[in-house]
């Protein structure tokens, strides 16, 4: 058989998550640290105060170095945004906004942006 009329076996039940792309281990990445501290109190696979602030000042304590990221009030205004049905606990949706939020931080941080507060638009 040649290469080309040799059967494809793409279906998406076939391949394996995480896959061998940089953004998929990342994606994978980010699910297995929230799950790595969101079983560490209370419910399981939801974060409270606690919980995340642990996980970015051991996960990210040079990002919140800059700009004075490690100031609690930095800390609490980013849990209390992100917390929408504010029951005190952050769920992996949630967490999601945390991300998007750092995320944006981090991007105003490689390209030397002056601006140390998160976007207000």
């Amino acid at each position: 058989m040649s290469v080309s009329t040799q059967p494809r076996n793409t279906s998406p039940e076939t391949r394996q998550f995480p896959g061998n792309c940089t953004l998929e281990k990342a994606l994978k990445t980010i699910v297995d640290v929230y799950h790595r501290y969101s079983i560490r109190e209370g419910e399981l696979d939801l974060l409270n105060f606690n919980d995340f602030k642990t996980l970015l000042t051991e996960q990210a304590p040079t990002f919140l170095q800059a700009c004075n990221r490690n100031h609690p009030d930095y800390l609490n205004k980013l849990f209390q945004e992100s917390d929408l049905n504010k029951d005190k606990d952050l769920s992996f949706e949630e967490f999601t906004i945390v991300l998007a939020k750092v995320t944006d931080d981090a991007h105003r941080i490689i390209h030397k942006d002056d601006r140390c507060t998160p976007d207000k638009d």
